[in-house]
């Protein structure tokens, strides 16, 4: 007979793994935590300490069995169900004539439904659960079995080990295990950190890491799972896709938020197309949207061709990472003197678009990530930006040396700096072409001049005809007559375009003042701190690094270059010109409730987009940053936060808000 201090010591293990697990599902899959971590700490030692006391109370779904140890292989096993994969379409006529295939199957009138939901490029897995208890979890392998990665899998905390409710006596669970973005980043800088070869995508980051043989490494990266559907189940039945998605997360695993139930293939084309341009949006990267028939009834009667289920599709995009081959690296001098590194690469598709050129950062980050002229690289491409190079794709190639700045200004001879602290390499002559002509150019995108592109300014500037932001605005239309491409119409609007920029917000003139270390949102923080340009030049270092973003350094750096005599009477030229350097009745702060406040949005949130948050909360007085500091209010969080602004949060000990905080917080 069980003593009863061991019954006592069972009953509180029992107690202590329930509360634990239900604390792991609010935080990992509800997005919505009931209790501190230094609380869930607590607690999580006080169950190892009972089990270390006895072992014969360890149960397969305590959260303390989620790190094992190794593995020398990966046993295969069979799924109970089969892994179907899935046919793909790429354009709207393909969805429409799959939708025909649909109904012509079916022989019937009856109404069709669709759901759709993001299509994540991660590791396909089937979770196994009997009587409420994760008993196995497999990776798709071929489809009738895979390999056993149940000790990976259990390190993965958005994974419940039992069942939330009254669980069915056994039931396979299918779904994408998944790296985010955020985590894919972090996880390249530190093997980049370790001369570790860098994973080229978040997918195979995600690969890597659950097969792993030991599990603690693939604890140490932040996966995390969407749960899409179900196979194999014993004691539980589902009508609609739909229903069994709200069953899946009821019962405490994570189902993606954005599925949605569609009554028509037009909706969901356009759904698909909407979902190309907001896949940006996410942490996680999507390939594409998956598309089901809604009835299991109607799925069961369309059946199965060849393991690809007639009654799904993969609507599927371009992929936004590639390889090619990196010819050059070129150096770029900018507007503040700072020498910008970028690429020449053989032409490549990349997320649809073919690209020749990618960013680059600074000779220490090049050299960090092992990025070398003549290797195969990495691109990726994220947004409508020019893409980047992640690293190099293999081993370097015979030949290839580490990029070294040059010594000497490709501009103007002048020697190179390099100042303490500051990974960017400089030109020291303020005389430098960079200076005026790169701070015109920077000028037509910033005040929106049509008809005066970078190639116009620099005709302009060879001819001598424009070398300073007030020669711009005394241009006249009979000196662009006589440059070729302009005719009388066209150098008339050019004029025109040039003096409608005259009314560029006060932010957009900081910002294209040339600045040191000014960039879109410090110059936007500046003129919403400060209101007037008379109250910047005015302002001491220590006021100055009040404002949002700014710290001691770059708080001398605006000090020191409007005590410039040169920059002052640059500004007083400018303003006798017509530019504005204060602030407009509209663009001044609301006065409300929230008045002095300050918060930041990351991640997704379900009621609002980031913009409609943004603009409630400045109607009522805050003012809304994207970087977190000392000075934040609250950070509002939503799916998919990004880890680094969580973080600092964290570290500054700024409020964590849920997504229900910000509607209270709007009233």
């Amino acid at each position: 007979m069980a003593s009863s201090k061991t019954t006592s010591a069972a009953a509180r293990a029992g107690e202590l793994r329930d509360v634990l697990n239900r604390a792991l599902i609010a935080y990992h899959v509800e997005d919505a935590p009931i209790m501190e971590d230094a609380a869930y700490d607590v607690l999580f030692d006080e169950l190892v300490a009972l089990e270390e006391e006895h072992p014969e109370l360890v149960a397969p779904d305590s959260p303390t069995r989620r790190v094992g140890g190794l593995s020398d292989k990966f046993e295969k096993v069979r799924h109970l169900e089969p892994m179907g994969s899935l046919e793909k379409v790429t354009t709207e006529e393909g969805l429409r004539k799959w939708d025909d295939d649909v109904r012509k199957r079916l022989g019937t009138d009856e109404a069709v439904a669709y759901v759709l939901e993001p299509k994540i490029d991660g590791l396909a897995v089937n979770l196994t659960y009997q009587d409420g208890v994760f008993v196995r979890g497999a990776t798709r392998g071929d489809g009738v079995q895979g390999e056993d990665v149940s000790p990976n899998l259990r390190t993965i905390k958005a994974i419940p080990l039992r069942l939330e409710g009254d669980p069915p006596a056994a039931i396979e669970v299918r779904g994408e295990v998944y790296l985010p973005i955020t985590g894919f980043r972090e996880l390249n800088e530190r093997l980049a950190g370790t001369n570790q070869k860098l994973a080229p995508n978040p997918r195979n980051a995600a690969a890597g890491s659950l097969r792993q043989k030991n599990s603690a490494i693939t604890a140490d990266r932040p996966l995390s799972i969407w749960v899409y559907g179900a196979g194999h189940r014993e004691g539980v039945e589902f009508e609609t896709q739909f229903g069994m998605l709200e069953w899946l997360r009821e019962h405490g695993l994570r189902t993606n938020p954005y599925a949605v139930r569609l009554e028509s293939i037009e909706d969901v084309a356009a759904a698909c197309v909407e979902w190309e341009k907001r896949r940006l949006e996410l942490d996680y990267e999507i390939d594409g949207v998956v598309i089901k028939v809604d009835s299991l009834d109607q799925q069961r009667r369309l059946g199965v061709l060849h393991s690809r289920p007639r009654w799904a599709r993969a609507y599927k995009w371009a992929p936004m990472t590639a390889v090619t081959r990196l010819l050059e690296i070129r150096i770029r001098v900018g507007r503040t003197g700072a020498l910008n590194p970028w690429a020449i690469m053989e032409p490549v598709q990349v997320g649809g678009v073919t690209v020749t050129r990618a960013t680059l950062h600074n000779e220490e980050d090049i050299n960090r990530k092992q990025i070398r002229a003549g290797d195969d690289v990495i691109v990726q491409r994220a947004g409508d930006v020019i893409p980047q190079i992640v690293g190099p794709a293999g081993p370097h190639r015979r030949g290839t040396k580490e990029f070294r700045m040059p010594t000497h200004c490709p501009l103007c001879g002048f020697e190179v700096v390099k100042p303490v602290g500051e990974a960017m390499h400089r030109c020291p002559n303020r005389a430098c072409p960079s200076r005026g002509l790169d701070t015109l150019i920077n000028w037509t995108g910033v005040a929106d001049i049509d008809g005066v592109g970078e190639q116009t300014i620099r005709v302009l500037w060879e001819k001598g005809l424009v070398r300073s932001l007030p020669g711009l605005y005394r241009l006249t239309k009979e000196q662009l007559v006589e440059l070729e491409g302009f005719a009388e119409i066209s150098a008339g609007a050019a004029v025109e375009s040039i003096e409608r920029s005259k009314q560029v917000p006060f932010s957009r003139v900081l910002l294209g003042l040339n600045i040191p270390g000014i960039g879109w949102v410090l110059a936007s923080n500046l003129a919403s701190h400060f209101g007037t340009v008379d109250r910047v030049i005015a302002a001491t270092p220590e006021e100055v690094a009040e404002v949002e973003g700014f710290g001691p350094d770059r708080a001398e750096d605006v000090v020191e270059w409007f005590a410039d005599e040169q920059n002052r009477a640059l500004v007083q030229e400018l303003r006798d010109l017509g530019l504005r350097f204060e602030l407009s009745a509209d663009e001044r702060p609301r006065e409300g409730p929230l008045t002095g406040s300050t918060y930041v949005i990351t991640g997704t949130l379900e009621r609002f987009t980031r913009e409609d948050a943004k603009a409630r909360l400045e109607a009522r007085g805050a003012k809304v940053t994207d970087s977190v500091s000392a000075k934040t209010t609250g950070l509002v969080v939503g799916e998919e936060p990004g880890a680094s602004k969580l973080t600092k949060a964290q570290k500054a000990e700024v409020p964590i808000l849920s997504e229900a905080d910000l509607v209270a917080l709007l009233g």
